[in-house]
């Protein structure tokens, strides 16, 4: 079986993208792209308690948090 530039393009790629950091491989990615990726439980893991509360309050208004708790 040849050898094509298919597989060539994929064997470089392969190469080439084990050679970069995580930081290089996301780079030019827009955060919002990034974020769709990410479960939003899992974005929020190891956020303290206080601060988690403080992004709640500023998402929500003093009724919808009523409704919701």
């Amino acid at each position: 079986m040849p050898y094509t530039m298919e597989d060539f393009k994929r064997d470089y790629a392969r190469e080439y993208v084990d050679r970069l950091t995580p930081e290089e491989r996301l780079k030019g990615i827009p955060s919002d792209e990034i974020l769709k990726r990410i479960p939003a439980e899992e974005r929020l893991k190891g956020l303290p308690d206080e601060e988690l509360m403080e992004l709640i309050k500023k998402r929500f208004s003093k009724e919808k948090l009523q409704k919701l708790l």
